[in-house]
Order: structure tokens, then C-alpha cells, then sequence
């Protein structure tokens, strides 16, 4: 079974009729709208010492890794989770399930976030961690002083679990939608981010840049930010894919509405998070 065009219903106020647009063209606007990437330039150009650029690296590698774990769980908890997902005209159980099909969609975000070859270690943690041992380094930093100077504060802390955990504590069709949504607003919008502090760190620190395009136990060390101003418009392609198909076979077609309201609370929710880190990022640092 093909997956439809995605409909989302436009918000209004309650018992409104709701009006229909594409998912890409509501995603596209929920974007524009958001206030996410002119918080993020705002608090990007506000950093005006050693101290508050390297803390903000530091926790800019946190937050992207806390959200790279959740893609693996998504992709097998939608696989785990049976008979939500269904070709209504196969009659045989088994083969009715499209649960792995949607996983898919949401594995290939996973594929390069976990990839190892017999040459390379191109896992984006491991890239990630010699990216910011680059930044320590250009620096003069060392590691374990850093972490003592400069322990990640408890409001971040929370931030970060939420970020984990987010969508997953609770399970269901509802939070499993809403997980799917999340996921398309981290990928989009991961895609604004990485690519906006690409552009200011390649204006504002050339030098640092360049060091750690130099240097890194596999090439450059800067690899794993250049990587992900790149790749990460795929993964919201996939993941709009596995939206389309989730919702296109869902179980119950006249609960495709509710659906669609809890994929825009899902995508809602990770706008809110993202602009609540970044508010957060350097609040212990002057």
C-alpha cells in the first residue's frame, strides 16, 4: 500500500472546522513560524568569551546526542508494537502488519547516526566527542578541569532526560503519533540549527574551524558538524514518510484526525523543547 498525501488539520479554536494543507507545506510553516532559529542567533551572537563559547559546544554535542538515542527506540518501538499498523485488504494476520515498514523510515536516520564500516568509525557520538576533544584542545583545555570547572547544571540536566524521554514514558497510539511528530520537528529543525551554527562558527572562530578540519583521529575533527548540515533533510523526508504511511494504515481510519492532532502536539512539543535548551544553554556562564 502506497501512503497517501498527509492532511493535517489547521488549528483553530475549538469546534472549528478545520481546514486541511499538506503535512510538507504545514511542517514548512510551523518552521517559519517558530521562533527557534532568531533565539538561537540571538544567543549564538551573545557569546562573548572562551568560556561561554566552549560551554555552549560542549552542551550544543549533549543535546544532539540525547536526541540521536531516541531514534533507535522509535524505530523499535514502532516495530514492537503490533496490529496498530495494517494493509486493510490482507486478510492473514502477520501479513497484514506494516509496523516494520514505518520503521524503516524512521531506522534511516538511525543507519548514519550508528554507522561503523571496516575502515571508519563513523558513529556521530565517537564524531561528536572528537569534535568537541578538538575544540578542548584548540583551546589549551583540559578535559577533566573542564568538566570540574564546568559541570552541566541541573536545569540542563533535566532538559536533557526530557529530551530522552520525551513521548516515551507513556505508551499508546496517542503518544506513539506524538513521537512521530517529535521526531519530524528534531530532524527539521536540526537541519536550521547545525547548518546556523556552521555559518557563525565559520564567520566568528575561522581559526577554530580550521584547526579542527586539521586535526582528528580520522580526518576532521569538524566532520561531525559538516555531516549534519547535510543529512539531516534526508531524515525529515523519511521521517514525513513514516508519518504518511503511519497514519495511511492506521487501525482505526476514523480516529486519522486525532492522530493528526497528536503528531502536531508531538511536533509542538519538540519546538518548545529545543527553544527551552537554548534559553537554558548558558546559564551558569557569563
Amino acid at each position: 500500500m502506497s501512503a497517501q498525501p498527509l492532511q493535517i488539520p489547521e488549528s483553530g479554536q475549538i469546534g472549528e472546522m478545520p481546514v486541511e494543507e499538506s503535512v510538507d507545506a504545514w511542517v514548512e510553516r510551523s518552521v517559519e513560524s517558530a521562533p527557534n532559529k532568531a533565539r538561537l542567533q540571538q544567543r549564538l551572537d551573545a557569546i562573548r568569551t572562551e568560556d561561554a563559547l566552549v560551554c555552549f559546544l560542549h552542551r550544543f554535542v549533549l543535546f544532539n546526542d540525547a536526541l540521536a538515542a531516541r531514534v533507535p527506540f522509535l524505530a523499535g518501538l514502532i516495530h514492537l508494537t503490533p496490529d496498530l499498523f495494517v494493509e486493510r485488504e490482507v486478510d492473514e494476520a502477520f501479513c497484514r502488519q506494516c509496523n516494520g515498514r514505518i520503521a524503516a523510515f524512521v531506522a534511516e536516520a538511525a543507519a548514519d547516526e550508528y554507522q561503523m564500516t571496516a575502515e571508519q568509525n563513523l558513529v556521530h557520538q565517537y564524531l561528536s566527542q572528537q569534535f568537541f576533544l578538538g575544540v578542548l584542545d584548540h583551546f589549551g583545555r583540559d578535559g577533566k578541569s573542564f568538566d570540574r570547572r564546568f559541570p552541566v547544571p541541573e536545569r540542563l540536566m533535566a532538559l536533557l532526560a526530557e529530551a530522552r524521554e520525551r513521548h516515551f514514558v507513556e505508551r499508546g497510539p496517542d503518544h506513539l503519533f506524538a513521537a512521530l511528530g517529535f521526531h519530524v520537528g528534531l530532524e527539521v529543525f536540526a537541519h536550521q540549527e547545525f547548518n546556523l551554527v556552521d555559518a557563525w562558527l565559520k564567520e566568528r572562530h575561522p581559526a577554530l574551524v580550521s584547526r579542527l578540519k586539521r586535526g582528528g583521529k580520522q580526518g576532521s575533527a569538524y566532520r561531525w558538524l559538516g555531516i549534519h548540515t547535510v543529512v539531516e533533510i534526508t531524515h525529515y523526508r523519511a521521517g514525513l514518510e513514516a508519518l504518511k504511511l503511519a497514519l495511511d494504515t492506521y487501525h482505526r481510519p476514523d480516529h486519522r484526525p486525532r492522530m493528526t492532532m497528536s503528531i502536531r502536539e508531538g511536533f509542538a512539543s519538540f519546538i518548545d523543547l529545543q527553544a527551552r535548551f537554548y534559553q537554558a544553554i548558558l546559564c551558569d556562564v557569563a
